[in-house]
């Protein structure tokens, strides 16, 4: 595989790319298949690098990668990206190849739209097709072409974490139904090739898709959905959920700011938090939202919050504690999470609580719920060790860190788990 670099995005070129434009040589003869296979490899790495270059003035790292039939980019964001980066990334592949196309058939005096003034030599007809027919080909909305992308994104907006896995289930049937057409239609039977082709990826993409279906263990279950959210907020772009699991109300809510929906992201947290049906919860918690992520979600959430209840899910109300205390609103954590605790006791609720209070300045009464905690914990070795790791790399408690009591705390911990 040959890495080169243009406009600073290395490119690998891998043994599959050269055997697609010598098959392109070949299937066409000379010159048609000469000037098809030069123009495909130019009109790929420009669409490719659309893709890069969209991606990069959203500060994304990005790569290219050529081999057999197609070129793809991969982008790695360093923020979440909003729906409409996501789109406007995918968009600009085909449109970059489209524009390209145009302009270098007008440079050459040719008519993109008049088929005896493009038919009429082998360049100008293979920069037709390589340029505007190739990139018009990706903005159909089936996967995984360009335009499937961004119909996935659009779903994405009403199923958050779904989009992609509808739009694959979907563009079987409808790439199926183009190809009999094609087979139908005399004129069209020569390129059904293409429909074939893009009909194998998609059942492949499909079968990958349907994979977590039959998860192996309740562990693949937790590590699947724990990757959705993660990827969401990290990307901009929710992993492959499990079936029957939604994304957090966290993130829908976030999702819901974005588009200037505060009503809707107030009410989608609190209706989680409040239930009172006994439904299991099916999400993830925010675990990997930023302070910056989560604030605009809170600002929103009445305040003070409503006094928590015992029939409302535990779940919700722990990520709640957590949160404010993750966006620096440690008053009101401490306040509602002891009142939680008065439901519900647990060793991570009280460690949350501690937090909070040492952040407020209250060290005394963050040293007592620490010992509360240890004294849940006992018997515990999995609360035992999440205490144990609270207390000596928090940063709420680095100030409590040089009490004796805490100190003699740590200790006992330390020693209990050696002896365990």
């Amino acid at each position: 595989m040959d890495v080169v670099r243009i406009l600073g995005f290395p490119i690998d070129v891998r043994p599959g790319f050269a055997v697609f434009l010598l098959l392109i040589v070949v299937l066409n003869g000379v010159p048609l298949g000469a000037w098809l296979a030069g123009s495909v490899a130019v009109f790929t790495v420009a669409h490719e690098l659309g893709h890069a270059l969209a991606a990069r003035r959203t500060g994304a790292t990005a790569r290219i990668s050529l081999d057999f039939l197609a070129g793809y980019a991969s982008f790695t964001p360093t923020r979440r990206l909003s729906r409409g980066e996501r789109a406007g990334i995918a968009l600009a592949g085909p449109v970059t190849q489209i524009g390209l196309g145009v302009i270098a058939l007008l440079v050459l005096g040719v008519n993109p739209v008049d088929s005896t003034d493009f038919a009429s030599e082998a360049h100008s007809l293979a920069i037709w097709w390589a340029g505007p027919i190739i990139g018009l080909f990706n903005l159909i909305p089936v996967m995984p072409l360009d335009g499937g992308n961004v119909a996935a994104e659009l779903i994405d907006v009403l199923k958050p974490g779904r989009g992609r896995a509808i739009m694959i289930r979907l563009s079987v049937p409808m790439t199926a139904g183009v190809l009999v057409g094609m087979l139908i239609v005399p004129d069209l039977r020569p390129i059904a090739v293409f429909a074939v082709i893009l009909l194998v990826i998609q059942l492949q993409l499909l079968a990958a898709s349907t994979r977590p279906d039959r998860p192996s263990t309740a562990a693949d279950v937790v590590l699947m959905l724990a990757s959705a959210e993660n990827d969401a907020w990290t990307t901009g772009r929710p992993g492959l959920l499990p079936p029957g699991r939604t994304m957090s109300p966290w993130w829908t809510a976030s999702t819901r700011i974005s588009h200037g929906d505060r009503d809707g992201a107030r009410d989608t947290v609190m209706s989680d938090l409040t239930d009172t049906s006994g439904r299991a919860r099916t999400w993830w918690p925010p675990q990997a939202a930023t302070p910056d992520l989560l604030r605009p979600v809170v600002d929103v959430l009445p305040h003070p919050l409503p006094e928590p209840r015992i029939d409302w899910p535990e779940q919700s109300r722990n990520v709640m504690v957590w949160v404010l205390k993750r966006v620096g609103r440690f008053a009101d954590g401490a306040r509602f999470g002891a009142a939680c605790y008065r439901i519900t006791p647990s060793t991570p609720l009280a460690i949350d609580v501690a937090a909070c209070l040492a952040a407020d300045g209250h060290d005394d009464a963050a040293a007592e719920w620490l010992t509360v905690a240890a004294r849940i914990a006992d018997a515990d070795q999995s609360s035992e060790t999440l205490l144990l790791l609270a207390l000596k790399n928090d940063d709420e408690f680095y100030r409590l860190r040089e009490r004796d009591d805490i100190r003699r705390l740590t200790t006992l911990l330390a020693a209990t788990r050696r002896s365990s």
